[in-house]
């Protein structure tokens, strides 16, 4: 089983837990460790040169978080808008078709349908497990294509709507591959190992501290702990956009189906 579909099989709260839990127990732990090791009074000596590069290390990491963290947000936010405009267009091609003769017309919202359930039933399940589409979807579009691509305007009335149509059809294939692409995330392999050494220095700091009092030193690490796990959590959540607790469904695509649909049935009625 891949690492997204971890993120997809498991409840929000979960994955919250784990992320939070994991950073909490690391930061802790290591500072209870180092603290019966050494003893407080000679961590007590490390306290003025300490917490002067602490301080620097934890604005450093906080500059890549902000800047992780808005880079992934806008990247889901684009893929949002990218699913939308792919069903719109979709929809558009639909009204598109009733300017054509009623067999050509018909042929054409017929592979509309076809392709738009096919991403519904065939694409999104797959993409929510890591993978960028299936074969049928595939297909189905390619079959739409064609569909489209043999249209010939019998008259010259018919021309833009022809070649509206085959822009249409051209914006659905570029709007796919955008949501395809978009499936594992845009966070590379180096950006995650950079992210991973800073979480590792940042919680492994506050072991070099020692208060006298053992109870409020584990909160404030605890607390420092949580909120970092918490970012971790978010930025994994937004980096999958199809995959994460709060992962883009289909409904752009079950909404349009639905309103071809109706439109179709209406149209039928008037014939």
């Amino acid at each position: 089983m891949s690492s997204v579909e971890v993120i997809h099989s498991l409840p929000v709260w979960v994955l919250a837990a784990i992320f939070v839990g994991v950073c909490v127990g690391f930061s802790v732990g290591l500072q209870l460790i180092v603290r019966w090791h050494y003893g407080i009074d000679r961590l007590q000596l490390n306290h003025e040169v300490a917490g002067f590069k602490y301080s620097v290390v934890g604005v450093a990491y906080a500059v890549l978080l902000a800047f992780v963290v808005f880079g992934v947000w806008s990247e889901f936010d684009r893929t949002d808008q990218t699913v939308q405009a792919e069903a719109e267009r979709l929809y558009n091609l639909h009204r598109n078709s009733y300017n054509f003769p009623d067999a050509t017309g018909s042929k054409i919202r017929e592979a509309i349908i076809g392709y738009a359930i096919e991403v519904r039933d065939s694409d999104w399940p797959m993409m929510e497990r890591g993978y960028r589409g299936s074969k049928t979807a595939s297909e189905a579009y390619t079959k739409l294509s064609f569909t489209v691509g043999q249209t010939k305007p019998k008259s010259i009335e018919l021309l833009p709507s022809v070649i509206h149509a085959m822009n249409l059809i051209q914006e659905i294939a570029d709007l796919r591959l955008e949501r395809l692409a978009d499936v594992n995330g845009h966070m590379t392999a180096t950006i995650w190992w950079v992210m991973l050494l800073g979480v590792i220095v940042t919680l492994a700091y506050p072991a070099f501290f020692a208060t006298r009092e053992i109870a409020p030193q584990i909160l404030m690490t605890a607390g420092l702990a949580a909120i970092i796990g918490a970012i971790l959590f978010l930025t994994v959540n937004l980096n999958f956009p199809f995959s994460g607790p709060d992962r883009l469904t289909n409904e752009p695509i079950s909404n349009v189906i639905e309103r071809m649909l109706a439109e179709n049935r209406a149209h039928a009625g008037q014939s």
